[in-house]
């Protein structure tokens, strides 16, 4: 099905350039080890495997910092940026720490405003995105009303800033992404930007910028509201996921959609969309998120949660108009999952980050589970990848990144409960120039909530999960 929505311009000519003054460099934080890894096939059968990788992750960050839907932005040089929040801060003040050591050391590279006062005071839901192809960092906070955008082409050190970034006000559960244009010309920067977020209890919508995130344009609607099912025609919601843009300028935009995994494709830059259902095993109605990624020969890989709590990854081969079967890939033990994110390396690569747990209550008490049902759960967070994802009996190499006796929640880890605490709606995974999954979580299970089993703490400490050796993703 398609649609054109009718065009509503939202031209933001303020743009200032500014310096950035880095904080002190942080405390030296890890590595520390993680779980062993194991290689399987889907299901969870374990196989051998000569190259296993080192799973391990490090702290982000200092005490002074606080973490809600992390995200990652890695440049070609390595260089780590992860968003996060001043701890204290009545306004949510956001920070962009930067690691030039792989997560070693962390500093403040925060857009500023004469070197002191962060340009963005506040946010909702801290962001950051890099590009690829031409090095840009975006760092883009949500305000509901609209969003504060800044963008860097110097790894974080000056900053142009746009107080009014969205096409069209009040949103949720943004995602910002880039990718070669469609249907015309670009002015300034070579990418276009795309800015999608959640229309509040209904559908998805998108924005674009033509002149890398000066101006905005909002393009239409990539899910409406209201969509048929086999009762007829109700009231969809459900959350999209990041987005991202194909090499010919396919656009690809993943949502929870009346229950079901589904996939947005636009061949013109947001202003039609074909809306494509990916597989019918059902997702965790209202609230998973589902992830999306494309490799340079067009090939679609999608992962999502379903309905009974499992990772399920399909693929396509067609741009996203037919799908492979479900594929169950999570770690061998993994009994539920929460937040799955998806990034695509060379043909065939694949690396998904998700929270686990081993000792989930669900399969017993399901559809009758209580939140205290969960009180003796565990949560780790997982990396699983692959190199043959798109063969037919495909090999998977899983390990989590903390050692599962010091997780990082406790007790039940879903939309209706809060998520796993402060991580919120969305977790992030990318794949770095060198080939090693990078994946950001957020621990709020530490010193007593470890050792004597207490509520974990309502405070979320940034963790920058990895892959290290073993098969190369690029």
């Amino acid at each position: 099905m398609r649609w054109q929505p009718r065009l509503a311009v939202c031209v933001v000519v303020l743009s200032a350039l500014l310096s950035a003054s880095p904080a002190p460099v942080s405390r030296v934080a890890g590595p520390n080890a993680g779980g062993k890894a194991v290689a399987h096939r889907a299901g969870g059968k374990i196989v051998r495997h000569p190259s296993l990788p080192r799973a391990g992750y490090h702290s982000v960050g200092t005490d002074a910092h606080e973490f809600i839907e992390p995200t990652l932005g890695i440049a070609r040089n390595g260089d780590v940026f992860f968003p996060g929040l001043l701890l204290g801060n009545s306004l949510n003040a956001p920070v962009v720490l930067r690691s030039k050591d792989g997560g070693r050391t962390w500093v403040d590279s925060s857009p500023t405003f004469a070197g002191a006062a962060n340009t963005h005071p506040l946010t909702l839901d801290p962001y950051v995105y890099m590009d690829e192809s031409s090095g840009r960092l975006f760092d883009i906070d949500l305000t509901v009303a609209c969003s504060i955008l800044s963008f860097s082409d110097d790894l974080g050190k000056t900053w142009t800033s746009n107080p009014i970034a969205c096409g069209r006000p009040v949103n949720d559960h943004q995602t910002l992404f880039t990718g070669p244009p469609a249907i015309g010309p670009t002015v300034g920067f070579e990418e276009v930007v795309y800015y999608c977020w959640n229309d509040f209890g209904t559908g998805t919508s998108c924005s674009k910028s033509l002149d890398g995130g000066v101006s905005w344009i909002h393009t239409g609607q990539a899910f409406l509201g209201v969509a048929n099912s086999q009762e007829g025609p109700q009231t969809c919601g459900g959350f999209n996921g990041h987005g991202v843009v194909g090499r010919d300028g396919t656009v690809f935009l993943p949502k929870e959609y009346c229950g079901q995994p589904w996939l947005g494709i636009s061949h013109d830059e947001g202003l039609t969309w074909d809306r494509v259902q990916v597989a019918d095993n059902t997702t965790e109605y209202l609230g998973s998120d589902t992830s999306v990624g494309v490799d340079a020969k067009g090939n679609v890989y999608y992962t999502y949660e379903t309905a009974k709590q499992q990772l399920y990854l399909v693929t396509s081969t067609d741009g996203g108009y037919t799908w492979s079967k479900p594929l169950m890939v999570a770690a061998p033990g993994v009994e539920e999952v929460n937040l799955p994110t998806l990034d695509v390396g060379k043909p065939g690569s694949v690396a998904i980050g998700y929270m686990g747990t081993t000792n989930s209550p669900f399969a017993k008490c399901e559809p009758d589970c209580q939140t205290s049902d969960w009180k003796n759960s565990t949560w780790n967070g997982y990396i699983t990848m692959s190199t043959n994802a798109l063969a037919r009996n495909p090999l998977f190499i899983s390990a989590s990144v903390n050692q599962p006796r010091d997780p990082l929640w406790r007790g039940r880890c879903d939309f209706d409960s809060g998520r796993c605490g402060p991580i919120l709606d969305f977790a992030d995974i990318e794949i770095a120039p060198d080939g090693t999954p990078y994946a950001a979580y957020v621990d709020a299970c530490y010193e007593a909530c470890v050792t004597n089993k207490a509520a974990p703490s309502g405070v979320g400490r940034g963790v920058l999960g990895r892959l290290v050796g073993g098969p190369r993703l690029r």
